[in-house]
């Protein structure tokens, strides 16, 4: 069977009514006719099976190519060769971007049930699953009241269950060296009493700790979801999270990343999904509304 003829019109391609067309939702049927868009036509001629004129002129794949969006083309054109029938005037799940964009959190977490398909320098497409992540986990703890002292930022007492029951802090030798983070919230769940107070506290971390307020308002939100949070320096991201701790002794793995970030480029978003996956966890970016913390979990699908 031959190829198809069809004639250029401005940034449109108009072809004889083909109900394979339409089965195969290539178009949009105008009466007896079928219009396509310029990328529809591009990957029909790349494929062999279309051919285009503009009057009697022969146009090719790089004509049609330069009428074309090539970030949305190269997505087209990927999912069309692994089966997806996708519609051009609507890719549905498939949000076709650019290695180069950035987008805020907090707009990625509206889209959250779609997949980002990134396209890089070499036209290759890469897929992210945007997803709300409203989990808990099953972390209980009995603690009993204890003091600590209060040390430039960390707190230290010798309460050692702390630690090798419940996983706060850092053993050092006979005790147990706190975060800030751990501190501060154990103070306000009437735990840990020091001779300073919350507001001494709050007022040291808002002088001396990056973007104290905003990392402490998700650890102490990812606490009370029944987590156990500690910090993740070692993966470059703000904190690891625990669905639970039995003890130091029987510790699992962490199962997430959490990584605080306003806007993020689709490098880094390839980085830190990359980063967690290699590790066997998911990111999480926190995005606050209302001053409340709600996260948007990425993860890489193979298609």
């Amino acid at each position: 069977m031959g190829a198809m003829k069809g004639q250029l019109s401005g940034d449109r391609v108009t072809v004889d009514f083909s109900q394979r067309l339409i089965t195969r939702r290539f178009g949009r049927r105008e009466g007896d006719r079928v219009v396509l868009l310029p990328e529809e036509a591009a990957y029909l001629v790349h494929k062999g099976t279309l051919e285009v004129y503009d009057g009697k002129k022969a146009v090719d794949f790089n004509d049609l190519f330069s009428l074309c969006d090539p970030v949305r083309y190269f997505v087209y054109a990927d999912l069309r060769d692994r089966g997806v029938r996708a519609d051009f005037g609507d890719m549905g799940e498939y949000l076709p971007v650019s290695e180069d964009d950035v987008f805020e959190t907090s707009d990625l977490l509206r889209r959250a049930g779609k997949k980002l398909a990134v396209v890089d320098s070499e036209a290759e497409v890469t897929y992210f699953l945007l997803e709300r992540f409203d989990g808990t986990g099953n972390h209980s703890e009995e603690l009993r009241e204890f003091e600590a002292r209060f040390a430039n930022g960390f707190f230290v007492t010798d309460y050692l269950e702390l630690h090798r029951k419940y996983f706060y802090g850092v053993q050092k030798g006979n005790r147990v060296v706190l975060s800030i983070f751990e501190a501060l919230y154990l103070m306000e769940e009437g735990f840990l009493s020091s001779s300073v107070d919350e507001e001494k506290v709050l007022s040291f971390g808002r002088q001396n700790v990056l973007n104290f307020e905003r990392r402490y308002a998700v650890y102490k939100d990812l606490r009370e979801r029944r987590f156990m949070v500690k910090t993740g320096f070692k993966f470059g991201s703000d904190f690891r999270v625990y669905e639970y701790v039995r003890s130091v002794s029987e510790l699992r793995h962490s199962k997430y990343l959490v990584k605080l970030r306003e806007a993020v480029s689709m490098m880094e978003l390839a980085c830190d999904v990359r980063l967690s996956s290699a590790v066997n966890k998911t990111v999480l970016y926190p995005v606050f509304r209302d001053g409340r913390p709600e996260y948007l979990a990425v993860r890489r699908v193979k298609m």
